[in-house]
């Protein structure tokens, strides 16, 4: 039988063994098919880049990225899913900016935004447009801050829950020009455009993902975009900082997407993750794919920049919710 010193030799032994096993792993990695969950409805922006983003990883890798749809309360049943997968790299997070604001929006999350996954990569951002339908009476964002203005809480807008990017502009807006709007909240962004085409609605704030096809179709008309500047897709379209609106004029936003893997995910895994997904957005016919959706690449960062990106945003939202007045729900 091993003597007491014998056995804690061996214990302390396992920890140097471990980085050696987890590189062993990484090298094999993938050897069957990862799965990335979408936390929206299929059709919507967030599925739509994240379809894009899994066929191009999926090359990169020599293996198959499946696509699950994991759908409600503002992307947290898909990012609590991820949150309790198994940490061995095979279930990934591809979530958009409400995996930032959720934490002030849902007071009891079954997981922790911060602690319990990695952000592995900043990955693609683009616009928010504002949209009416083509027999709206607005043809200005001016004209729909002034109809709101003379009468509170008789327009309804329309968004694919609380936190997602149509939510949260508009919040900012009214906020801003401190006027009022009912919410309406559908499953996904085509029931709401759906409600905007048959005047049940007023306004969607839609990404441009999904914004261009209804626009060039012209079934709805846009009013606005939320970038600094002027878009190359929409030239003509002015800018929220163009409408006139005094409270507007340094209103800016976008939304964004990120990978994610449960925390605990070994480190090399992380690392080729994150390395894939920068090789993706340097990859001259992805980006040009992403253009057409109206997204560019994000900003190039590391490891530690992917996360102190997400902690900022988290701070950012944190403030504009509060001085909006929302609140927990």
């Amino acid at each position: 039988m091993p003597s007491r010193r014998a056995l804690i030799a061996s214990a302390l032994a396992l920890p140097a063994l471990r980085p050696a096993a987890a590189g062993a792993q990484a090298a094999a990695y993938p050897d069957r098919p990862v799965r990335l969950v979408l936390p929206f409805a299929a059709g919507g922006p967030t599925d739509t880049l994240g379809r894009v983003f899994a066929e191009q990883l999926g090359r990169q890798l020599g293996g198959r990225v499946v696509v699950e749809n994991r759908t409600g309360a503002g992307s947290t049943i898909g990012a609590d899913a991820v949150a309790k997968a198994p940490k061995d790299g095979y279930t990934l997070l591809f979530n958009n900016l409400s995996h930032s604001i959720n934490p002030f929006l849902y007071p009891r999350l079954p997981y922790d935004t911060a602690g319990d996954f990695v952000p592995v990569a900043t990955l693609m951002e683009g616009p928010v447009i504002l949209l009416v339908g083509a027999d709206s009476p607005f043809r200005s964002l001016q004209d729909l801050i002034a109809a709101v203005r003379a009468r509170p809480d008789h327009y309804d807008y329309g968004s694919a829950g609380n936190g997602s990017a149509a939510h949260v502009s508009t919040v900012q807006i009214l906020s801003l020009t401190k006027t009022r709007m009912n919410h309406v909240v559908y499953r996904g962004v085509a029931p709401a455009m759906a409600d905007l085409l048959a005047g049940s609605i007023a306004l969607v704030n839609d990404t441009s993902t999904t914004a261009l096809g209804s626009i060039r179709g012209g079934m709805v008309r846009p009013l606005a975009v939320t970038s600094v500047a002027r878009v190359p897709f929409l030239p003509e379209l002015p800018t929220v900082r163009e409408s006139g609106i005094p409270e507007l004029a340094n209103f800016s936003m976008s939304t964004w997407n990120m990978l994610l893997a449960p925390a605990g995910t070994p480190q090399p895994i992380v690392a080729r993750l994150h390395a894939e997904s920068r090789r993706a957005l340097a990859d001259p016919a992805f980006v040009a794919r992403l253009a057409e959706l109206g997204n560019v690449p994000m900003a190039p960062t590391d490891l530690a920049g992917a996360r102190g990106f997400l902690l900022a945003e988290m701070e950012r939202w944190r403030g504009v919710l509060s001085e909006a007045g929302v609140r927990p729900e």
